[in-house]
């Protein structure tokens, strides 16, 4: 928190005044005299490029970056918290970068971080909670996002028509109380965008015929997922579609990389579908699921074959790293006995032993 004095550098806290400056005289800051009330005071007082600190307290306001490439830096996530009585919270710009900060915006309609067709973002340890939306992405480009909880009543992201979208270690929940007349999909939309380590979860308990969904790959489209978690269940009379992931455009592609996908819910006329291509491509290699809908080419033959040439391919490697430490490793011969003892990088541990015969020509032996 503490940064090199700057006037590119400006500081909002609880105990401020909106007639400062928000820049710090001197460090450690004194936020009675320096800082700003709020974070829009800020906002405006800044210049594209700078960075805004929020030290901890609630701010009940909606913030506007008005096109100006800012930097916004919590004191931690669960210290500097954007909570606005209504509207969205964050409409971030260009170039922004938003980090260490939470934002509630449960309003109906609003959304926690507004991303709409912005470009050049960087998102990282964050929770976001809206009411429509805990993030709204459509169409937005080059955007990175990491280490964040990601919330929605109705969906918790969408990135439909975004491109250029790397999203690593988040978590996605879609609570479906927004509305019993709106579908609940954790991930509306993904954009052209590779997600890993990620998990996507949607849920509702109502009796409505309107979809869950943990991830719907749409709009033409390429979305490739590793090491990810998707799960949707309908609750007690949900009458709706339901699956963990669906692929449905012409255009559209979806690669899931040792994945585990679960789907439930009371409708069996409308699923519950793990995975299901209505349209467009979806390819699957060393997945965890159960129940699938439409022509899904599988990298293996489910989990287990998947798992079991991955052990495979795992002892074959073993072996030949083994083989190799017997040509670059030291060996010892018994002078009495003959026998050769190979060592291990430890030079102590002996991982091969051979006693050769006048009648050899080769020694081949496997490493044990």
């Amino acid at each position: 928190m503490y940064l090199p004095d700057s006037s590119h550098i400006r500081h909002v806290a609880k105990s401020g005044s909106d007639s400062n400056s928000g820049l710090a005289g001197q460090y450690p800051v004194d936020l009675a005299n320096d800082a700003k009330l709020t974070i829009s005071s800020a906002v405006s007082a800044a210049a594209a490029g700078d960075t805004i600190i929020v030290w901890p307290g609630d701010y009940a306001e909606n913030v506007n970056f008005a096109g100006k490439a800012l930097t916004l830096i919590g004191a931690g996530k669960s210290k500097s918290r954007i909570v606005p009585a209504s509207g969205s919270g964050i409409v971030a710009a260009d170039g922004s970068v938003v980090r260490n900060i939470s934002v509630e915006a449960l309003a109906t309609g609003a959304k926690a971080l507004d991303l709409f067709n912005k470009a050049d973002i960087v998102v990282e340890d964050c929770d976001f909670y809206g009411a429509y939306g805990g993030l709204y992405g459509y169409g937005a480009e080059n955007v990175f996002l990491r280490g964040c909880t990601i919330r929605g009543k109705l969906g918790a992201c969408n990135f439909a028509s975004a491109g250029k979208v790397v999203v690593e270690g988040c978590i996605f929940i879609a609570d479906g109380t927004y509305s019993t007349s709106a579908d609940c999909i954790a991930l509306l939309g993904t954009g052209d965008g590779a997600y890993s380590n990620c998990v996507f979860t949607a849920q509702r308990d109502d009796t409505s015929d309107k979809a869950i969904g943990a991830a719907y790959c749409t709009s033409a489209s390429r979305a490739v997922f590793r090491n990810c978690v998707f799960e949707a269940a309908g609750g007690g009379g949900h009458t709706g579609q339901a699956y963990g992931v669906l692929v449905n455009n012409p255009g559209a592609a979806a690669v899931l990389d040792n994945c585990a996908v679960k789907c439930s819910s009371d409708n069996a006329s409308a699923g519950p579908y793990d995975l299901w291509q209505g349209d467009g491509k979806l390819v699957v290699c060393g997945c965890a699921y159960e129940t699938a809908a439409g022509t899904i080419t599988q990298g293996g033959s489910g989990w287990a074959g998947a798992v079991g040439s991955q052990v495979a391919s795992a002892l074959a490697q073993a072996s030949l790293d083994k083989a190799a430490k017997v040509l670059v490793n030291k060996a010892v011969q018994n002078k009495l006995t003959g026998a050769i003892a190979y060592y291990d990088d430890d030079a102590e541990a002996v991982i091969l032993t051979h006693t050769p015969t006048d009648s050899e020509a080769a020694i081949t032996r496997t490493p044990s």
